[in-house]
């Protein structure tokens, strides 16, 4: 009875478990065509392939990213990832694990699975695929970060506390100046200015209402693209000062998200007159620390320390 429900499961198409994939000595074909279409789109952003990436995509296909404002139709998607395809730049999520399930006799199947990424650690994507034409594309990919059940709470209120505006709430984003050149002041690199660009796209939705940065080439160049597409004057600060603009930061009681450029030496600094302990210590070769501080009020101020790599 057993065998024969096996067998059955195979002729239908029904996606089975790695166990009896083993016992069986094959994959059953439907299963294996939606792992090398799931596999491959991964593959693509991997290897920066934008014309095989968006292959992979039916016309109508969405992609919802980890931002609840990251519904992306296809054609919008493609304009946006294009140009950072094109300058080699991906974007790499491993498949570690994989549920598929696909309607019997039908050419609809929709899956999740969890995934690995350097800087988001694990993450999960599910979505529905359809068949065309004999080949299985994705119709719709949903990338989100799963979030422990003991640190929900706290973070869904700091999400109400964002969507209602709430301004007793002051969201830092403090990075080190990106890739710079050789001198006592140097211009920021070719890789530096790209960095600073990609920071400028990484923050767009941030709502940012002041940036800030030392008075040195570096950290002015690097939130220039900031300042330009969103049109905030950079306000300067003396890089000796880091107190100085703690306790301006502190006492801004209306400020909702500020963008603050420094140095490997002066964001611990600031980090530490902040309040926030213990203070992050940075690479003097690296230049893709991210650093979130949150201003909550009468309480302890958090961090969280990201990078910004790539996506």
């Amino acid at each position: 009875m057993a065998g024969r429900w096996m067998l059955t499961a195979l002729l239908l198409g029904v996606g089975l478990t790695g166990a009896w994939r083993s016992v069986l000595g094959e994959d059953a074909p439907p299963r294996a065509s939606i792992d090398r279409t799931l596999d491959g789109f991964h593959e693509a952003a991997a290897k920066a392939d934008g014309p095989r990436y968006f292959s992979h995509l039916t016309e109508d296909a969405v992609f919802l990213g980890t931002d609840a404002s990251e519904r992306w139709p296809r054609k919008e998607f493609e304009a946006f990832a294009s140009p950072y395809f094109k300058k080699g730049k991906g974007w790499t999520y491993t498949s570690t694990e994989r549920q598929v399930d696909i309607e019997v006799g039908g050419d609809l199947a929709w899956f999740d699975e969890l995934l690995t990424n350097e800087h988001y650690g694990t993450c999960r994507g599910s979505g529905v695929l359809r068949k065309q034409a004999g080949q299985w594309r994705i119709a719709q990919y949903n990338l989100s970060i799963p979030m422990p059940n003991p640190l929900a709470r706290d973070f869904v209120e700091r999400i109400r506390g964002h969507a209602a505006g709430d301004r007793s709430t002051a969201v830092l984003y403090i990075v080190r100046h990106a890739e710079k050149g050789a001198g006592s002041d140097p211009d920021l690199t070719a890789a530096g200015h790209a960095r600073a660009l990609r920071l400028c796209r990484l923050l767009r939705s941030a709502e940012l209402e002041k940036i800030y940065a030392t008075e040195f080439k570096r950290t002015q160049q690097t939130v220039a693209p900031s300042s330009t597409h969103l049109g905030i004057p950079i306000s300067d600060y003396k890089a000796a000062a880091t107190a100085a603009l703690a306790a301006r930061l502190r006492a801004d009681k209306t400020l909702k998200a500020a963008l603050i450029a420094g140095h490997s030496n002066t964001v611990p600094a600031l980090l530490k007159q902040l309040g926030v302990k213990p203070p992050a210590v940075l690479d003097m070769e690296s230049f893709d620390n991210l650093l979130i501080v949150q201003l909550r009020g009468g309480a302890a101020p958090t961090l969280q320390h990201l990078h910004y790599g790539g996506r």
